[in-house]
């Protein structure tokens, strides 16, 4: 298997042979495929309408534009039992970070990027969150339905992986820089949520 810093869980899992298994990488991203598409439609008809909040970043006030809304579902069910079992298999599988799991004050939060809203080129750990280990980011929109919105890591080439497919799910490292581009047609709704951990030393 090429290694380009890209991981496809379900690779990992087919292999038996520890020699041909992917070197493992701590600034690996991964993708599986997590939720068909009337899973991510039903988690977006699960959002409530008068719950869309803007965006309140800390410091620049720019970086970052789209509303948001705490993700809901069952805790020990659907959406949140897949995606701690996915964030589980790679960090076991890829990482071996010393994980606490989601906490309450950094609860997953679902994203929604209309026209001209983006997510600029930044890290998830930072000063308000120094236990973040591993970020999830889940495209929940077919993407016919917008234009742009392409999601680009620093330093790390994507062409050949469909990073923006309905119901994928990349797992990275916080520490990562990533950026969202602009939508410029149409809205595309994402979840992205971090497993906490032991700070890093």
């Amino acid at each position: 298997m090429e290694n380009t810093g890209f991981t496809d869980l379900k690779d990992i899992e087919e292999i038996e042979d520890t020699e041909n298994q992917p070197t493992l990488q701590i600034t690996a991203i991964n993708k599986v495929m997590l939720f068909t598409k009337e899973q991510c439609e039903e988690i977006v008809n699960n959002t409530i309408d008068e719950l869309w909040l803007p965006l309140h970043t800390v410091g620049r006030q720019d970086y970052h534009i789209a509303k948001r809304q705490k993700l809901r579902g069952d805790i020990e069910g659907f959406p949140f039992l897949d995606i701690r079992n996915v964030t589980k298999n790679a960090n076991t599988t890829i990482y071996d970070f010393s994980l606490l799991g989601i906490i309450d004050q950094d609860f997953p939060q679902i994203f929604r990027y209309s026209d001209n809203n983006y997510f600029d080129m930044h890290i998830d750990i930072n000063h308000i969150a120094p236990s973040r280990k591993i970020t999830f980011i889940i495209n929940l929109s077919d993407q016919s339905t917008y234009e742009g919105g392409s999601i680009e890591f620093l330093n790390f080439e994507t062409i050949d992986t469909d990073v923006n497919e309905q119901g994928s799910c990349l797992i990275f490292p916080a520490f990562m820089p990533y950026k969202l581009n602009k939508v410029t047609k149409g809205h595309k709704d994402i979840i992205i949520g971090h497993v906490h951990g032991a700070l890093f030393r």
